[in-house]
């Protein structure tokens, strides 16, 4: 008992130097292509997960595009002022979460505190199924995803809301093959991935980024 109780307790002693560390971890930068060419900002391992938090430049700020993470840390590029969400490695790099269910009180488009608010500003939603159904999982604009785990290859339409454009890639860490749409796409076996013969977005997209 009295080991078990130690154990405990030394436990607990761990968990409160840990978790600040953990938490500690996330950091914010801002980044800045002033003279339209490309600018390294900040140090950044390509396992950290990176995400823009707030575009602050007229231009357009597109991961892949115009900001990424590559060997030499994080980058913009072509005019793109953005604020950056950096977070540790010590969590995992798929899309938070799992497939979302449907809730018979769900609204469309998303409102109030819905799955964490803030979807005032636009987003965007992937489904499992065509003609939006299925479980399905929904990004603010301005947020990305640079891998999709085990949802990604498993999206077969997307439903856009509030003015932003989704971009989608094939491969993870928005690369390969790229296709970005404006509005809603009922069934992506009806979109032709450009340059390879044969293929539809249909169950294909593994990374993707809202803006």
């Amino acid at each position: 008992m009295k080991a078990n109780s130690l154990l405990r307790c030394l436990g607990l002693s761990i968990a409160v130097f840990v978790l600040p560390t953990i938490a500690s971890a996330q950091r914010t930068v801002k980044c800045e292509s002033n003279d339209g060419r490309r600018n390294y900002c900040l140090d950044v391992n390509q396992q950290d997960r990176v995400t823009m938090q707030q575009q602050i430049s007229g231009s357009p700020c597109e991961a892949g595009r115009t900001w990424g993470v590559d060997g030499r840390g994080l980058w913009v590029d072509r005019g793109c002022r953005a604020i950056f969400l950096v977070g540790g490695r010590s969590g995992p790099r798929d899309s938070e979460g799992g497939w979302w269910q449907r809730d018979p009180n769900d609204t469309w488009p998303p409102r109030g505190d819905w799955h964490g608010g803030r979807w005032n500003r636009g987003g965007a939603c992937f489904y499992r199924d065509r003609d939006f159904g299925g479980d399905y999982f929904c990004i603010r604009r301005g947020e990305s995803r640079e891998s999709l785990g085990g949802l990604g290859d498993d999206i077969s339409s997307i439903r856009v809301f509030g003015g932003a454009r989704v971009t989608v890639y094939d491969d993870r860490d928005f690369r390969g093959k790229r296709a970005s749409f404006g509005g809603d796409v009922s069934d992506l076996r009806q979109v032709s991935v450009r340059g390879k013969s044969g293929h539809t977005w249909n169950n294909r997209i593994s990374s993707v980024a809202v803006q």
